[in-house]
């Protein structure tokens, strides 16, 4: 790979990484605010908005957590059949 696609690939990369942990840092700030103005208003759709915001950030947790299990691996690649199927021929 040239030096220049190689250089392309690790900013692009660093692209992905800030957007990811903007994401993650603005999800856990978020969490704790909800739930301190849900609290103090007591305001029971701000708790409800508290609880949808504490499912999204557990599934992009566990969404961060699966990618990065799928960096160590390399991936499967699914032929036509499975290798469990077992294939026959008929003589005609």
């Amino acid at each position: 790979m040239p030096r220049q696609q190689r250089l392309q690939a690790s900013s692009a990369r660093h692209q992905v990484l800030a957007r990811r942990r903007f994401a993650l840092i603005g999800l856990i700030v978020a969490v704790p605010l909800t739930l301190a103005l849900a609290l103090f208003t007591g305001s029971v759709p701000i708790l409800i908005l508290n609880l949808i915001i504490d499912v999204v950030l557990a599934g992009y947790i566990a969404m961060l957590l699966q990618i990065k299990q799928g960096q160590g691996n390399p991936r499967y690649i699914s032929s036509e059949f499975d290798d469990e199927e077992e294939v026959s021929v008929v003589p005609r």
